[in-house]
C-alpha cells in the first residue's frame, strides 16, 4: 500500500490540473494523523508540501483539498518548517481577508496550527500588509487579522466565514514577548491596540472564540521580566487604580483602558449574578467595593461554562498577585470574596486549585516595609511560566 501511495504523490505535479485534482482528492484522506500511513507523508514532506502548497492555488475545490491535508500534516514541526514560506503565508492570510474567500475559515485552521511554531509567529508579527477596503487601513497584517475576526463576527465580513479559529492564532502569537508588545500597543491608524478589540469576546457562545480570546487574556497578563507591561511602566496594579481616570473622555491612554478590561472581564465571568447578588446580599453592606460592571449585572448572567477556560480565567487571576500592590487592589476590590463564593459551588478540582492558590496568595503575610512596587524575582518567575 505504501508503494502506491508513492506512485500516487508523482501525480501532484502533473501538468494537466484533472490529474492532479484527482490524485490529491485521493491522498487527503492518508493525511489523517490517526492514518497508518501518516509517518510516510511526513517523512516525504521535503517533496509533498511544496505540491500541497502550489495545489493551494488552483480552483476552490483543488485548494480546499489541499488545505485540509496540510492542516491535518502541521501537526508535526517538520512539515511546519516547510511551510515557513513568506509567499505562502501571504497568501493564506489573503484567503483570510478577502471578504468573498470560500476558504478563509480553512485557512484560518491552518493559520492556527502553523503559529504553534515560532519563527511563523515572528514573520505573522513582522509582516506588512497594503490597505483593504472595507477591512482595515492599516498596513500590519496582524492588524488586519484582529478586523477580520472583530468584523466577521456572525458572518458580517463575509458570509463563508466565522473566523474563529483567529482566536487560536492571536493566542499563540502572545506566547512570545514580542507578541504581547503587538497586542497592546495602540495602532497608528485607529489608535487601539488589538487587545481592545478582543476582550468583547470573552462571553461569545463560541467556544473556540471564546477559549482564544480567553488565552490571549491571559498570556498578555503574565508579568516576567520580558513582559509588554514593563515597557509601558504599567504593572498590573495599575489596572483598577486608574479606572476613574481612563473613563474621562479627554482620556487618550486606550492601552490602560484595554488592560482595565480585561481585569473586569475576568472578574465578572467567574460568577453567575445569582452568587454576586448573594454575595453582596449576606456579607456586604456597601456595594461600592464591587467594581460597577459587577454590581450591575443582569440577572440572566452566566459564568464561564466550560471548566477549562475558568480555570485560565481565575490563572489570569492568579497572574494578578504576583506583585504586592497587585494584591493590594484585588484585596481593596473583595476578589478574595468572589473567589471564596466560586471555590464553594464549583466541582472542577483544577479550578478549585487555582482558587485556593488565589486565596493563599490574597491571604500571605505582607513585608509592610515595602510600600511601593515590589519586582518579582526569579522565584516568582518561575512560578508565573507555571501558571502560563
Amino acid at each position: 500500500m505504501d508503494q502506491h501511495i508513492i506512485d500516487l504523490l508523482d501525480f501532484l505535479h502533473d501538468p494537466k490540473i484533472e490529474v492532479r485534482a484527482i490524485a490529491l482528492h485521493n491522498i487527503v484522506a492518508f493525511t489523517d494523523k490517526t492514518s497508518p500511513h501518516y509517518p510516510l507523508l511526513v517523512n516525504r514532506a521535503q517533496t509533498l508540501v511544496p505540491d500541497l502548497k502550489a495545489l493551494c492555488r488552483e480552483d476552490p475545490i483543488t485548494a480546499h483539498d489541499a488545505i485540509r491535508s496540510l492542516i491535518n500534516l502541521s501537526s508535526d514541526q517538520n512539515v511546519c518548517k516547510e511551510l515557513n514560506d513568506e509567499k505562502f503565508i501571504k497568501h493564506l492570510t489573503l484567503l483570510i481577508t478577502v471578504s468573498k474567500s470560500i476558504l478563509a475559515d480553512l485557512a484560518c485552521m491552518l493559520l492556527s496550527n502553523l503559529t504553534k511554531y515560532e519563527p511563523i509567529c515572528t514573520g505573522i508579527l513582522d509582516a506588512t500588509a497594503k490597505p483593504m477596503e472595507g477591512l482595515s487601513s492599516s498596513f500590519r497584517l496582524i492588524d488586519h487579522l484582529v478586523d477580520a475576526f472583530v468584523k466577521g463576527v456572525d458572518k458580517a465580513y463575509n458570509p463563508e466565514a466565522e473566523f474563529h479559529f483567529l482566536a487560536s492564532v492571536f493566542a499563540n502569537l502572545t506566547s512570545l514577548p514580542k507578541g504581547r508588545f503587538a497586542f497592546i500597543d495602540k495602532a497608528k491608524y485607529d489608535n487601539l491596540s488589538p487587545l481592545n478589540k478582543l476582550v468583547c469576546f470573552t462571553e461569545h457562545q463560541n467556544i473556540i472564540r471564546r477559549g482564544g480570546v480567553i488565552s490571549t487574556i491571559k498570556y498578555v497578563l503574565m508579568s516576567s521580566k520580558t513582559s509588554p507591561l514593563r515597557r509601558y511602566d504599567i504593572k498590573h496594579y495599575w489596572i483598577p487604580r486608574v479606572s476613574t481616570f481612563c473613563r474621562l473622555s479627554c482620556c487618550r491612554s486606550v492601552d490602560l483602558r484595554s488592560l482595565i478590561w480585561t481585569y473586569v472581564y475576568l472578574r465578572t465571568l467567574l460568577l453567575d449574578a445569582y452568587y454576586i447578588h448573594r454575595l453582596t446580599s449576606f456579607q456586604f453592606k456597601d456595594m461600592e467595593a464591587f467594581p460597577e460592571e459587577i454590581q450591575l449585572l443582569p440577572d440572566d448572567k452566566k459564568r464561564e461554562p466550560d471548566p477549562l477556560l475558568r480555570a485560565m480565567l481565575c490563572e489570569s487571576l492568579l497572574l494578578l498577585t504576583t506583585t504586592r500592590e497587585g494584591r493590594d487592589d484585588l484585596r481593596a476590590k473583595k476578589v478574595y470574596a468572589v473567589i471564596q463564593r466560586m471555590h464553594l459551588s464549583e466541582e472542577d478540582e483544577r479550578v478549585q486549585d487555582v482558587c485556593e492558590r488565589i486565596v493563599q496568595m490574597l491571604k500571605r503575610d505582607e513585608d509592610e516595609e515595602n510600600e511601593k512596587i515590589v519586582e518579582m524575582d526569579e522565584e516568582d518567575d518561575l512560578k508565573m511560566e507555571e501558571i502560563a
